[in-house]
């Protein structure tokens, strides 16, 4: 029970000492785990709702006549904006990681497929390449026309719109550490290509590998409240960051923080979001320089 106890406060001490190396590291760290407490303190701590029961069209509270009770005023419904923030950021959150960890469980298949299968590699490489050269979100409003509006195809075109370009960009990074010197002397020492690629190569990689998730999931979270406020997803239960843009529109000019918030809300996220990677990559980097 003793080693237990001193193996869980050793572990903690080394936990807070990562947190604590850098100051991208804290600033991302601390961030997202504010993003966490956000989310889950939506419902249980700020109770959030969007029923329109309060007086329309109240200022900020730190404008004259306005209420302490609504940060960010009301909008012309009679709807929190504070509270309508906090769902849409919520949601918005939500959907942005189920899409970003659809690419990545789609995007490891095909990696492993097109580095164990070389037959693939020509092919697909090459029909990749001409997805690439059209932009993911314009290809992805282009697919939303023709097909289907219901939120979760909007969710299946922008994780295929995105898919090409990730896994060609890991793809890339795999085939360059194949092709160095190391590599190929633990090939000649007759370790399996299965071995090296877990063992040797994914490691190598991951600080890329972060990189590119992290820009996936900048890339799709904007993609997605794009396409809600072009009015894309029109099933969604609850609104998210995109609809509740389109929404304040009508009130932007009487209180442009109800607008300007949700852009807010995306703009810190994805900084938390990088600067965590960044203090992560400066970390992993100087593990290997030693």
């Amino acid at each position: 029970m003793n080693n237990v106890i001193r193996s869980l406060i050793q572990h903690s001490i080394n936990l807070k000492n990562t947190i604590h190396s850098n100051i991208y590291m804290i600033i991302g760290c601390y961030g997202i785990f504010a993003i966490i407490f956000v989310c889950l303190a939506t419902k249980w701590i700020f109770n959030a709702q969007l029923a329109p029961i309060f007086d329309h069209l109240l200022p900020p509270a730190w404008q004259n006549n306005g209420d302490i009770n609504h940060i960010l005023g009301t909008d012309n419904s009679g709807h929190d904006i504070f509270n309508y923030l906090l769902i849409s950021y919520k949601t918005t959150l939500t959907l942005t990681l189920r899409t970003t960890c659809f690419v990545l469980v789609i995007g490891a298949v095909i990696n492993y497929l097109l580095f164990f299968i070389p037959a693939l590699r020509g092919l697909i490489a090459i029909l990749f390449r001409l997805v690439i050269a059209i932009p993911p979100l314009l290809s992805a409003i282009v697919i939303a026309l023709v097909w289907n509006n219901q939120i979760d195809s909007i969710l299946l075109i922008v994780g295929i719109s995105y898919l090409p370009r990730f896994v060609h960009n890991v793809h890339s990074q795999i085939m360059q550490e194949w092709q160095k010197t190391y590599i190929t002397a633990h090939r000649l020492d007759g370790i399996s290509t299965p071995k090296i690629l877990n063992g040797y190569i994914v490691p190598n990689i991951f600080p890329a590998y972060l990189t590119e998730v992290v820009a996936l999931f900048s890339h799709i979270i904007l993609a997605l409240s794009v396409l809600t406020f072009l009015g894309f997803g029109d099933n969604l239960n609850l609104p998210d960051l995109g609809i509740m843009m389109y929404q304040m529109l009508t009130i932007m000019k009487t209180n442009y923080w109800a607008f300007v918030s949700a852009g807010l809300a995306i703009m810190v996220t994805v900084l938390f979001i990088h600067m965590f990677n960044l203090g992560v990559h400066m970390i992993l980097t100087k593990r290997v320089e030693n």
